[in-house]
This record gives C-alpha cells, structure tokens and sequence, in this order.
C-alpha cells in the first residue's frame, strides 16, 4: 500500500466521512483511527499493528512500563471503525474530546501518507502546508 494526495472532505451531520476512493481501495472493510500529532491517523489492522511494532525497535517488553504505558497509550485511544457499503467511517466513534481538540466537525481534509492516511481539520491542514516552503523542500532535495 502506498496512500499519496489530499482531498478536502465533508463530514456529514451523522459524524459519517466517505473515503476517497483512491484511499478507499486499499481497505478491506476496516480502519483502525488513532489520534497523533493533530490529526487522526487511519491504518489498515495490520498497518496499525506493524506501527506499534515499529515504536519498539528493540522489541516489546512487557516488563517495561516505558514500553506497558506507550503501547497502552496508543491502543485505548484506537478505534477500529468499519467502513460501510458506501465507503463510509463513522467519526462518531472516535471519542468527542479527539474531535473536538482536532477540529474534525464539517470541512476536512483527507491525505495520504504513504502507509496510512489522515484526517486533518481543513484549516490546520492550510497551516501547516503554509509552514512548509518550497525552499525547505529544495533543502531536503538537495541537501542545502
């Protein structure tokens, strides 16, 4: 899988978002939302789980409470949503106070990124892009 593009998005009046169909191909029938930096991040189950895997280089320890805490974190402020016949996710299921702290209530944008996507409130998405110049891509690039 290999999610790229933006999409500005509505959210309906039922907190339901339809996926593009260019993210919504990738997906089996659910996606697993978690809350980070600023927006939700959408996996696939076993995206979501190679994730949590990737943040213990050394491997899970369940006798660590650094580790315990973080993969606990993570995994209570999870849902794993069906998507519905029409390509549908319900933000209702993703706890208010996420939604109401990301600004996820009508207007959205939906971006891939790479191995997941996001949801980001339409305005911090401007933002943030806006931080972003074309100079600090040619930095990047080419190493200036």
């Amino acid at each position: 899988m290999y999610l790229t593009g933006s999409k500005q998005c509505t959210v309906d009046a039922k907190a339901r978002l339809t996926l593009p169909a260019s993210i919504r191909k990738e997906f089996d029938d659910k996606v697993c939302i978690v809350p980070i930096d600023g927006a939700l991040h959408g996996f696939t189950p076993e995206g979501h789980k190679a994730f949590l895997d990737s943040l213990f280089p050394e491997g899970f320890n369940p006798h660590s409470r650094r580790d315990v805490k973080l993969r606990r974190a993570l995994t209570s402020r999870t849902e794993t949503i069906e998507i519905d016949s029409a390509g549908r996710i319900c933000l209702g299921k993703v706890s208010q106070r996420d939604r109401e702290s990301l600004g996820l209530e009508r207007q959205v944008m939906v971006v891939g990124n790479d191995d997941h996507f996001e949801i980001w409130n339409s305005e911090r998405w401007e933002a943030v892009q806006a931080a972003f110049t074309d100079e600090d891509l040619d930095a990047l690039l080419y190493g200036e």
